[in-house]
């Protein structure tokens, strides 16, 4: 299957640096405040600790936002000399290795069956499954998350994954916006609001598509096509 070569227009670019500046400039703002009143004070001031921790947060939530573009970045420049044939039930098992602190954290439950193997990038991939549950397991309802993965036969050489969770949902209005660098839902701020973006990004480089059904209350379900591997 040919893979579509991706464009991005000047004003999306442009939007999208902007809230990259944004997003940056808040906690680079809190550490310059704070360690230039460190540097004004002859003696260490009775709330030291509380502005180092104001450093320190500022710092994290910097590096979580590099992180998050670098990932984009990556994302953005898969090519086919990187896809092999691969399981996709074996790149679920890795992500789900290194998201098993999180998910007995919260009480959760990932059920799925055997999975197809596609033609793809297998870093990218085993990223593209982590994205996902790690957002069902963050925007998660009162109820430990339930999450259920399954695999159907799309059109002639691709297959079509859905993972439904049993959260809180999302608004008809927001499905498509979620996909967006640097959004979140209604009153979620867990991270850099880079996960489904990465996510989309690297369904489209692998020439699929990604999309999201939902009601408010009724849970989400994302749904993804990837090429099959064909037998020879």
């Amino acid at each position: 299957m040919p893979v579509p070569k991706r464009t991005v227009a000047d004003p999306d670019l442009s939007d999208f640096l902007l809230r990259a500046c944004h997003d940056l400039r808040g906690p680079a703002r809190v550490i310059r405040t704070h360690a230039e009143l460190f540097l004004r004070d002859p003696e260490p001031p009775a709330d030291f600790r509380e502005r180092l921790g104001f450093l320190v947060d500022g710092a994290r939530k910097i590096d979580r936002l590099i992180d998050a573009l670098a990932g984009y970045s990556l994302a953005l420049r898969i090519e086919p000399s990187s896809w092999r044939p691969i399981s996709m039930s074996t790149l679920l098992r890795s992500a789900l290795a290194r998201l098993r602190d999180d998910l007995q954290a919260g009480g959760g439950q990932v059920i799925n069956g055997e999975l197809p193997r596609v033609s793809g990038d297998p870093d990218r991939l085993m990223e593209l499954w982590e994205h996902l549950l790690r957002n069902s397991i963050q925007h998660r309802g009162p109820a430990p998350p339930r999450i259920r993965i399954e695999a159907a036969r799309a059109e002639a050489g691709a297959w079509t994954f859905a993972v439904r969770d049993n959260g809180p949902g999302v608004e008809a209005a927001d499905l498509d916006r979620i996909f967006r660098p640097f959004e979140h839902g209604p009153g979620q701020r867990t991270g850099p609001g880079m996960g489904l973006a990465i996510c989309r990004a690297i369904v489209e480089r692998h020439g699929g598509t990604i999309w999201a059904e939902s009601a408010a209350g009724a849970g989400a379900a994302f749904f993804f096509t990837l090429p099959a591997v064909e037998p020879s």
